[in-house]
């Protein structure tokens, strides 16, 4: 196989991952942790907390599961499988270890 041949192929491979990705990037969930009188809201994710900044729609309830895309520095649709409502959201962070998330929240809900 040339290096050509290689080269395109490595790329399509590259190209089907990121794809599957980013099909997969809508359908992640998390669970409301913290939900306050704050136009912020603390979540609970397989991919660490998610700090989030609510820019309109109803406010969910702690224990709440919510529904979207969850990339850091992003806006968002979120939808609470509870009672169907959908809400647009910053992503502000996501942060795997906990402690920078929680440490945000205080300050920007203190």
């Amino acid at each position: 196989m040339s290096a050509l041949k290689m080269h395109l192929c490595g790329a399509a491979i590259a190209g089907a991952l990121l794809l599957t990705g980013q099909a997969h990037a809508s359908d992640q969930q998390a669970t409301v942790i913290l939900s306050q009188s704050c136009e912020y809201l603390l979540l609970n994710s397989s991919n660490g907390m998610v700090l989030v900044k609510q820019l309109d729609g109803i406010s969910p309830q702690a224990g709440d599961t919510l529904k979207g895309n969850f990339t850091p520095g992003d806006f968002s649709n979120l939808q609470n499988t509870r009672n169907q409502d959908s809400m647009q959201v910053w992503v502000d962070l996501v942060d795997p270890h906990s402690s920078k998330a929680l440490s945000q929240y205080g300050r920007y809900c203190a």
